[in-house]
């Protein structure tokens, strides 16, 4: 029989919660408070940035509503008509 193959090394518990706990320290203790603040036009653009990354997300919602319904196991009983063992007609042009 052959070897088996080696598993892929997994980063430690350490190695993870090392970077997570410096940048806190950084951010809590050793950031100077900042005299800033957000004007108008800065708080537009950020509200606008928000709503339209909400209807992004809305709109591939819908574009993927059909997969996700699969995913989750869901028949699709949209693409033919109630009683007919097919797909809907199409009229020739």
């Amino acid at each position: 029989m052959g070897r088996m193959p080696a598993r892929p090394a997994v980063p430690s518990r350490r190695f993870v919660w090392v970077p997570i706990l410096l940048a806190s320290w950084w951010v809590l203790v050793l950031a100077q408070p900042a005299e800033a603040y957000i004007d108008p036009s800065a708080g537009g653009m950020l509200v606008q940035l928000l709503l339209a990354g909400t209807a992004g997300v809305a709109v591939l919602g819908k574009l993927m509503w059909s997969r996700i319904k699969r995913m989750l196991g869901f028949k699709d009983t949209d693409s033919a008509l109630p009683g007919s063992d097919g797909p809907p007609p199409h009229d020739r042009v």
